[in-house]
């Protein structure tokens, strides 16, 4: 997970994210709530708040506090010169921190949302599916979500014993779906659900967008039963 990610990461994962949301502020005669499912310091929901002041209500969600805090988010806006110290005494819309298990029912009331994003967060979720599915759920009428598979970009891995491999495909995407003994691709899968689309554009030629997308005209079922997952915050600590 990259604790330190920011807003410049919000394009560079989810195309013209952040030019929806300065569109909708715009039309807007009120505050636009956003989540980051997975916000590690709080960098980059400090440069939402930074462009778009307090038309802007920005709240972000971590398993717990060693992932990520306010102390830690002002630290790093200040290292990052996003804000000044004195800057950061005047701010009006500080983002909150929320701590939960993201495989779990999500702590936010039904069309709570205008837009949610997550950054390389998903696979330290055990119910990947299911957290889809609450993004679904805690989205407003005609909200937006993106969420970012994981480390897409990562194209090789080496070894201890110095042998470099590349991952495979499906361990980029991280969860695999399978129907009656054989395997389905998930991307196809996600884009016959209604209110889904799966964008990953040519992700072995350098940085492209890549994201599932939620919009929240309508309730998604993605259809699918959990059955195991590998541990990855277990992996990621130990």
């Amino acid at each position: 997970m990259p604790k330190d990610r920011g807003i410049e990461n919000a394009d560079r994962y989810f195309g013209d994210f952040t030019k929806i949301i300065a569109e909708r502020v715009k039309k807007s005669n009120r505050k636009i709530r956003i989540l980051d499912a997975g916000c590690g310091w709080g960098v980059a929901m400090m440069g939402f708040a930074k462009r778009f002041k307090d038309k802007v209500e920005l709240i972000g969600f971590n398993y717990s506090k060693y992932d990520g805090d306010t102390e830690k988010m002002k630290q790093q806006a200040i290292e990052k010169k996003i804000f000044t110290k004195n800057e950061l005494k005047k701010i009006k819309n500080r983002p909150k921190f929320v701590y939960c298990d993201a495989s779990k029912k999500l702590p936010f009331k039904d069309d709570s949302f205008d837009f949610i994003y997550s950054m390389a967060s998903i696979y330290l979720y055990d119910n990947k599916i299911h957290f889809l599915e609450e993004c679904s759920r805690i989205l407003k009428k005609n909200g937006l979500a993106r969420i970012n598979p994981g480390f897409g970009l990562h194209k090789k891995v080496k070894r201890m014993n110095g042998k470099v491999e590349i991952y495979p495909e499906k361990y980029w995407e991280f969860w695999e779906i399978w129907d009656k003994g054989k395997e389905v691709k998930i991307w196809d899968y996600c884009n016959r659900i209604p209110g889904v689309k799966a964008v990953w554009k040519k992700r072995e030629k350098g940085d492209k967008p890549m994201y599932i997308e939620i919009t929240g005209n309508k309730k998604v079922d993605f259809k699918l039963r959990f059955i195991a997952s590998v541990d990855m915050n277990f992996l990621w600590k130990n």
